[in-house]
C-alpha cells in the first residue's frame, strides 16, 4: 500500500532536518566522509613537522595576500573627490593681438648724447654742422643716422623697413633726417627729385627748407620749397626749369603739382619724411596721402632697361616723425607702411603702455601748476605771475579762442601801463591769432625772435612749425583740450636740449582733469609737475577793477 500525499510530506520535511532515522544510506556516507577528512587533518597538524607545515601555510597565505594587494593597488582608484588623471600639460605659445613692432619699440634715452664725427659722417658735414653751432648729435639724431648710415648705399630687391620715430617737438628731428639724407644724395651726378619732405605748415616750410639748405652747402644738391602763396604757374615752371634734389612741401601744394605738373614724378624718390604725422594723418589735404601713394608706385611702360633699373635700385626709406605718434596700425595703412621699426625718445619704465599713441615732453622742460579759485581774477594772476616769476619777455601766452586772446592782451596792456606808473617796467605784448592778417602776424612773430616783443598772446595757431631759440617760457591760460596739444603747446620751448618752463593756469573744475591727463604724458625719472601759489596782492583788487572798466570802455567805443 503506498503512502499517502501527508505521510510523503512528513517523511521529506524529517529529511531535511537531518534529525531521526530516515537518512538514507547516501547521506549517512557523505557524513561519514567528511569526519574522517577532519581526523586526517588533526593528526598532521600534531606530527614533528606540523610547524613546517604552518609556516608553509601561513606563507601560502601571506603571499596570496600580498598579490590580492598587489592587484588592488593596480586597479584605478575611485574617483570621488580626488581629481581625474589628466595628461600633462604642454605649454604653448600665446599668439598676441598686437603686433611685436607696436608692443615692443626701441626706447632711447631722451638725455643721450654722441658727437658727431663719432657717427661716420663726412669731414665737409661734420663743418658744415659745427658752423651751425652743433657738435653733439641728440638723442634722436643718433639714433636715426644709426639706422640710416648702414643703408644709404644699399642697392638691393629687398625693401627697407620704414622708421616711426615718436620725439618730443625741439628735440632735433630736422636734423635728424636732413643729415642722412645729404649724405646719401652729396655724390650725386643727375640731379632728380630723391628727397620730399611733406610738412603741415607754412612756417614749418621755410624752418625745414633753411636747415636742410645749411646741411648741403659745399655739394651742389638743389633744396627747393613749394609755397601756396606762390603763383602756380610761375612755381610750375621754376619746377620744370630747376629740377631739385630734396623738396619741403605741404601736402596740398604737392597734390596740385603731382596732377597738373607735367614732367614731375616720383619715380626716383629714395626718401619720403612725413614731418608732424599725427597732424597731417589728421586731415585729408585733398586725399593727400592717396594720391602721393598712387604717383610712388605708379608703373610705366615696361622695357629691357626699366625692369633691371626697377629690380635693383635704391629703396624708398620712408621716415615718419612727430612728438604725439599713434601706434594705431590702422592709420599707417594710408602711407603703406608695413613692420616699421619703432623709436621712442622716452624712459621705458614711465611708457603709457601700448596705448594708441605716446606723448612726451622735452626732458628739459619744468612744468608748473597754479590752482586758480576765482575765474574772474584769473587775468590779474597771469600779471602777478609775470610779475612774481620775473617773466619779462620770451614767454608765449596760449588761450582757447580768438575772442579770449585779444580780450586778454588788451587787458594785459592796461594792466601794464597802470604799473608803469609804480616804477616796473612794462612788457610789449603781441597778438597773434586767426582773425589776424598774415602779413601782420608774420611781423610780429618776426620781432619777437628779434627780441623787440617780449610776450604773445596767441591760439594754437602757432603750437606747431614755430622754432624760436630764444623762448624760454609757454603759459597755459587756457589750458588745452587734450594730452596732444598740451605736449604741441609746451614743445615751443626746452627745444634742442635747452631748459624751458611750462606754467598751467587750473581752475578748480579744471584740476581733476587736467592731472589725470597729465599722467598720460611721458617724462623722464627726474621729472614732475610743480604747484606754485600765485596771490593776488592787498590793493589789487582796485586797480584790477579800474583795469576791467577801461577795458569796457574801449570795447564800446568799438562797437
Amino acid at each position: 500500500m503506498s503512502d499517502s500525499p501527508s505521510s510523503r510530506k512528513r517523511k521529506r520535511s524529517r529529511e531535511q532536518r537531518g534529525d531521526g532515522k530516515t537518512l538514507d544510506k547516501e547521506t549517512s556516507e557523505k557524513h561519514s566522509s567528511v569526519l574522517q577528512k577532519f581526523r586526517s587533518i588533526s593528526n598532521t597538524i600534531n606530527t614533528p613537522d606540523a610547524s613546517d607545515a604552518s609556516n608553509s601555510l601561513q606563507y601560502s597565505r601571506s603571499e596570496e595576500n600580498g598579490q590580492r594587494q598587489k592587484q588592488e593597488t593596480d586597479l584605478p582608484k575611485p574617483a570621488g573627490l580626488v581629481p581625474l588623471p589628466q595628461r600633462p600639460q604642454v605649454k604653448k605659445d600665446v599668439i598676441s593681438t598686437i603686433p611685436e613692432w607696436i608692443a615692443e619699440p626701441e626706447y632711447v634715452k631722451p638725455t643721450f648724447q654722441v658727437p658727431f664725427n663719432r657717427l661716420g659722417l663726412s669731414e665737409r658735414m661734420i663743418k658744415s654742422l659745427a658752423s651751425m653751432g652743433f657738435d653733439k648729435a641728440f638723442a634722436v639724431q643718433a639714433s636715426v643716422i644709426g639706422i640710416l648710415s648702414g643703408e644709404t648705399s644699399d642697392i638691393s630687391p629687398d625693401g627697407t623697413p620704414p622708421v616711426l620715430v615718436n620725439a618730443a617737438t625741439g628735440s632735433g628731428k630736422t636734423l635728424a633726417y636732413g643729415i642722412p639724407i645729404v649724405e646719401a644724395l652729396a655724390q650725386r651726378v643727375v640731379p632728380q627729385l630723391r628727397a620730399l619732405v611733406i610738412v603741415p605748415t607754412r612756417p614749418l616750410i621755410q624752418q625745414v627748407r633753411g636747415v636742410l639748405e645749411s646741411l648741403a652747402k659745399g655739394t651742389s644738391l638743389r633744396v627747393f620749397a613749394l609755397r601756396s602763396e606762390r603763383p602756380f604757374a610761375e612755381e610750375q615752371a621754376t619746377l620744370q626749369a630747376f629740377l631739385p634734389d630734396i623738396l619741403v612741401a605741404t601736402p596740398g601744394r604737392l597734390v596740385d603739382h603731382i596732377r597738373s605738373t607735367q614732367g614731375f614724378t616720383l619715380q626716383h624718390l629714395r626718401y619720403l619724411v612725413i614731418d608732424e604725422a599725427d597732424r597731417l594723418l589728421n586731415q585729408s589735404f585733398q586725399d593727400w596721402a592717396d594720391v602721393l601713394m598712387e604717383s610712388l608706385h605708379a608703373k610705366s611702360a615696361p622695357t629691357y632697361d626699366s625692369l633691371v633699373a626697377t629690380r635693383w635700385s635704391y629703396n624708398l626709406q620712408k621716415l615718419v616723425f612727430s612728438a604725439t605718434l599713434t601706434r594705431d596700425a590702422g592709420k599707417w595703412a594710408s602711407l603703406k607702411i608695413k613692420q616699421p621699426r619703432i623709436i621712442i625718445l622716452g624712459d621705458k619704465s614711465k611708457s603709457v603702455s601700448v596705448e594708441d599713441k605716446d606723448f612726451s615732453v622735452p626732458f628739459t622742460l619744468s612744468e608748473y601748476m597754479i590752482a586758480v579759485s576765482d575765474a574772474q581774477v584769473k587775468p590779474l594772476i597771469l600779471h602777478n605771475l609775470l610779475l612774481q616769476e620775473s617773466i619779462s619777455g620770451h614767454c608765449i601766452i596760449f588761450t582757447r579762442s580768438n575772442e579770449a586772446a585779444a580780450r586778454l592782451t588788451a587787458l594785459l596792456r592796461i594792466l601794464q601801463e597802470t604799473s608803469a606808473a609804480e616804477g616796473i617796467k612794462p612788457y610789449k605784448i603781441g597778438l597773434v591769432t586767426g582773425e589776424v592778417e598774415t602779413s601782420l602776424r608774420k611781423r610780429t612773430l618776426k620781432e619777437f625772435a628779434e627780441d623787440k616783443i617780449d610776450l604773445i598772446i596767441c591760439t594754437d595757431i602757432i603750437a606747431r612749425g614755430m622754432d624760436i631759440e630764444s623762448l624760454q617760457h609757454v603759459i597755459n591760460y587756457d589750458i588745452p583740450i587734450s594730452d596732444r596739444d598740451y605736449v604741441h603747446r609746451v614743445g615751443r620751448t626746452a627745444r634742442a636740449g635747452r631748459p624751458g618752463s611750462a606754467w598751467s593756469l587750473v581752475l578748480r573744475p579744471e584740476a581733476k582733469w587736467f592731472k589725470a591727463t597729465m599722467k598720460k604724458i611721458r617724462r623722464s625719472k627726474q621729472q614732475r609737475i610743480i604747484n606754485r601759489d600765485v596771490s593776488v596782492w592787498d590793493g589789487q583788487e582796485e586797480l584790477y577793477g579800474n583795469a576791467l572798466n577801461i577795458l569796457e570802455q574801449q570795447v564800446k567805443g568799438l562797437q
